[in-house]
């Protein structure tokens, strides 16, 4: 049912965002033996290697990419009530399922194609795993999500050397969880700009500047009625000892102090960066839910339980309404690719726009034109912050400027550039910059 719930979504809105046609576009290079990563966002593996085999089949990639988000953004509610019922009973799964459906970039983040829907799945599911004692395989879904987020590789590492102290033996399965995935992400890397180390890399906008603001970011990542119920829950599992829920705590405050951290040090940060605390958070809600319903009569308790409820959507509200206005805009942006594609037939197709230069572009669409012209991220050029003293954008190129709330600043126009118009095509202008002649 997730499956044809999810997959059907892709006729409400199909585009995807900013990075995650980076991505594609790098899967398509990564299957051409070229992988270029410069002139885009942080390089995240997961996407690339899964996509990268669809890649032949033009656009069937990122529809699948697309649909796969929307699936397991379903999936991940669907474990966190699984995680939250096992750990409190059904009050705690019902709970933790809607704080997970409810928190503010779940769905925005399946709307545009983002990676965190999977990794709520492979952390939630990890949760699962441990709590049914398959300890190897929750390592091994913690390492998958190690190629999605670098602070998993921390996580995983200190929860290998706790899995090992008992024991005193190296098992390969949780050897490799550890050692892979920062290894396939180093080497790709390296691959796609000649080093391994050109990780602090993202589009210059929409970040956090240090981490204290990543950190009050983390805190707007989660409904506070939430926050306050994964606090109750802690304070109970440690007073009655519960290492379970006390480890999905510190495994979440660890997450967020991680990220924060890496955001001080200069790594690019926002708050879906959270994802994955958000998840653990939503568990410890709802056991905190429950622990709170416990301590009052089942009567009472029935009658408290939707009421609580209604407190977390409640405060929630401004959010779940920001999200359903976003699908408007995702379907606005839909519009807007499709006339972009026709906007490159107007200036003669693909060919002809590379022969005349470096495309510009609205920055938001910098990536999205990438793969529709088969070049790479660096063939495009984004105007981040484009003014006419200073347009970051250099001619002879032809130039696309759409919309700008819904695709980033309009290439700015500089008087010493000739421009020609070439024509319009739905809601983008395109015309051919060449330099004025003794300039």
């Amino acid at each position: 049912m997730s499956a044809v719930v999810g997959v059907g979504s892709l006729l409400v809105a199909h585009g995807l965002g900013y990075d995650a046609w980076s991505w594609m576009v790098w899967a398509r290079e990564l299957a051409h033996g070229s992988l270029a990563t410069a002139g885009g966002p942080s390089l995240k593996p997961l996407p690339v290697l899964l996509v990268s085999p669809l890649t032949p089949l033009g656009d069937v990639g990122p529809f699948a990419w697309l649909a796969l988000q929307r699936v397991s953004a379903l999936l991940a509610v669907l474990l966190a009530w699984r995680v939250g019922a096992r750990l409190g009973g059904t009050v705690a799964g019902a709970i933790a399922a809607l704080v997970l459906a409810i928190s503010p970039d779940l769905g925005v983040t399946a709307l545009y194609g983002s990676s965190e829907p999977l990794l709520l799945v492979l952390v939630l599911g990890a949760v699962d795993c441990q709590l049914s004692g398959r300890d190897r395989h929750a390592f091994v879904l913690l390492g998958v999500a190690g190629l999605i987020r670098p602070e998993a590789w921390v996580i995983v590492a200190v929860l290998a050397v706790v899995w090992w102290l008992p024991v005193r033996r190296l098992d390969p399965v949780v050897l490799e969880s550890v050692v892979v995935p920062p290894a396939i992400w180093f080497a790709m890397t390296w691959l796609g700009s000649g080093s391994p180390l050109t990780q602090l890399r993202g589009a210059p906008g929409g970040y956090y500047d240090g981490g204290l603001a990543a950190l009050g970011g983390a805190a707007g990542a989660i409904a506070a009625a939430a926050l306050a119920l994964g606090a109750i829950a802690v304070i109970d599992a440690a007073r009655r000892r519960q290492r379970e829920i006390l480890l999905i705590a510190a495994v979440a405050i660890a997450c967020v102090v991680i990220v924060a951290t890496m955001t001080q040090l200069g790594y690019p940060g926002t708050r879906r960066y959270f994802a994955a605390p958000v998840g653990l958070f939503a568990v410890l809600a709802g056991v905190g839910a429950a622990a709170l319903l416990a301590l009052v009569s089942p009567r009472v308790a029935r009658v408290a339980a939707p009421a609580l409820a209604v407190l977390i959507v409640a405060s929630a509200l401004p959010t779940v309404i920001s999200t359903a206005r976003t699908v408007s805009v995702a379907r606005a942006q839909d519009r807007d690719l499709a006339q972009l594609k026709d906007a490159v037939a107007l200036a003669g197709g693909r060919h002809a726009v590379l022969a005349a230069g470096r495309p510009a572009v609205n920055p938001g669409r910098q990536t999205a034109l990438a793969w529709l012209l088969d070049a790479p991220l660096a063939g495009v050029q984004p105007t981040w912050h484009s003014t006419t003293a200073r347009p970051h954008w250099h001619p002879p190129a032809i130039v696309f400027s759409g919309p700008r709330r819904r695709a980033g600043p309009r290439p700015a126009r500089p008087q010493q550039w000739t421009l020609r118009r070439l024509g319009r095509a739905g809601v983008w202008d395109v015309d051919l910059a060449t330099r004025s002649a003794g300039r």
